[in-house]
């Protein structure tokens, strides 16, 4: 089952005519180049905008009446979906309280996410305090705290370090009973996903599965889009004899090349 269709959706001269769906627990990536339409589709998503086309939530479809209710249930880290004041544990039961969540159950969600995330040492600082890495990881955990069905990443996290990213990435891989749409211009994030959807010039010019694409290289080429460093790596041995398939997970590969 689809929790999110946006069909047919077009806004200004930026976007032309894009469709595509996302399936529950599926992960998502959508890939293209600094200025192809990624954000602008997450604008119109999450009522930033208003658009051309149509755009179906959990089989409700999205317009200015609802907007407000469906957004709650979905989960948004951008770089303009910004913090509040106060500690990041204010910013936290804020959102659940706002919700409906009884005071208990709301603490009890918010110490098992701070100690997942490893943010139990900041819960309590002012977000005045925290550094750029800390900032974007209690947006994370402020993304995900009220365990949504869709959740939207318009973020590559290149300002963080590659411990907190790490952190951030092993979460993703284990959330349950949640769609995720992870934005990013980075190639090495295809390796998690289930999808692929590539934009560029504002139209979507692939869809697939993610094992799929990545034996079809002319499709990543043509629209100036490098193979992931795995894939690279896992052609090359392939045409040498050394291995037989794709391997994108670098324990993998050496167990493949030393068996």
């Amino acid at each position: 089952m689809n929790i999110l269709q946006v069909q047919n959706l077009n806004y200004k001269n930026i976007l032309k005519d894009i469709s595509f769906d996302l399936e529950e627990n599926s992960f998502n990536v959508l890939l293209g180049k600094t200025g192809s339409g990624k954000t602008t589709i997450v604008k119109c998503i999450i009522g930033f905008l208003q658009y051309q086309g149509r755009i179906i939530y959990n089989n409700e479809f999205i317009n200015t009446k609802n907007i407000k209710e469906i957004i709650k249930n979905i989960g948004v880290l951008t770089d303009f979906n910004t913090l509040s004041s106060g500690t990041v544990f204010d910013n936290l039961i804020n959102k659940l309280l706002n919700l409906k969540y009884k005071e208990i159950k709301a603490k009890k969600q918010i110490y098992e996410i701070s100690n997942k995330l490893q943010i139990d040492k900041i819960l309590y600082k002012n977000i005045s305090e925290l550094t750029s890495t800390q900032k974007k990881v209690a947006s994370f955990a402020l993304s995900i705290i009220h365990n949504p069905k869709l959740l939207i990443i318009d973020d590559s996290f290149d300002e963080i370090d590659n411990q907190t990213r790490q952190i951030i990435i092993n979460y993703l891989k284990k959330m349950k009973d949640c769609a995720i749409l992870f934005i990013t211009t980075n190639e090495e994030d295809i390796l998690i996903s289930d999808n692929i959807l590539i934009i560029n010039n504002g139209k979507i010019v692939e869809i697939g599965k993610t094992k799929e694409l990545l034996n079809e290289e002319k499709k990543f080429t043509k629209n100036n889009i490098k193979m992931p460093f795995m894939v690279d790596l896992s052609n090359k041995l392939i045409s040498y004899g050394l291995i037989q398939n794709v391997v994108l997970n670098i324990d993998s590969m050496v167990d493949s090349i030393w068996k």
